[in-house]
């Protein structure tokens, strides 16, 4: 059995050095169109996971996720919006920015998993959403972290950016997570939602650096 094992051992080896894989490094990013985002830590890093901490109410979770729809539409990407608890109002935003969406309405924290674990794996889209601001903090512990490091895995090869909304931190695999933790007042209802989101400051919790290897 030992001549097999070291033929393949020699077949990868040669086939290695003939066909490199390129370094990817950690300087992919997809922009957000928040400018403390995107200025600070460069947006949101793809191949990976990034959680975004809702932790206050009215905190511009919202905005955020406008943003990326608008800013994806504006570059021609594709997004999967997995809808954790059936709570997107797409009568809340305009039709051009939601003609590039793929919608996938579910009922609890599991049913949105199993969906993501499907969608991390399609090739053709650039940012998958994962809406868990609703979701029982009961069912967010009982989520194993095992499965969020297999969702890391399966970003890993390609250029998607995979964003995590969640009442509080809960995805260990994340490489960035960030936090709005402050409260818009009743004034922001009247005020333009660019605007609003151009000011979102959220706070960075995490910034993994990946080293590039060749």
């Amino acid at each position: 059995m030992s001549r097999p094992v070291a033929k393949l051992s020699s077949l990868r080896q040669l086939l290695s050095e003939r066909f490199p894989r390129a370094a990817r490094g950690d300087t992919r990013t997809l922009p957000t169109g928040v400018p403390a985002i995107d200025d600070g830590v460069g947006g949101l890093p793809c191949g990976a996971v990034t959680e975004i901490v809702c932790a206050a109410p009215s905190c511009g979770s919202q905005l955020l996720l406008g943003e990326l729809l608008r800013v994806t539409r504006h570059e021609r990407g594709r997004v999967a919006l997995v809808d954790g608890h059936d709570s997107f109002d797409p009568a809340s935003w305009p039709g051009e920015w939601l003609q590039h969406l793929v919608w996938v309405r579910c009922c609890d924290t599991a049913m949105a998993l199993h969906a993501a674990d499907i969608l991390t794996r399609d090739a053709n889209l650039q940012l998958v959403v994962i809406d868990l601001r609703l979701a029982p903090l009961a069912e967010l512990k009982r989520t194993p972290a095992q499965f969020w490091y297999r969702l890391q895995r399966s970003t890993e090869p390609s250029d998607l950016a995979l964003a995590v909304f969640t009442p509080q931190a809960t995805v260990p695999s994340a490489r960035l997570r960030l936090e709005l933790a402050q409260s818009h007042d009743f004034t922001a209802l009247s005020s333009d939602r660019l605007q609003l989101a151009a000011a979102l400051t959220p706070a960075v919790q995490r910034q993994r650096q990946i080293a590039a290897s060749g």
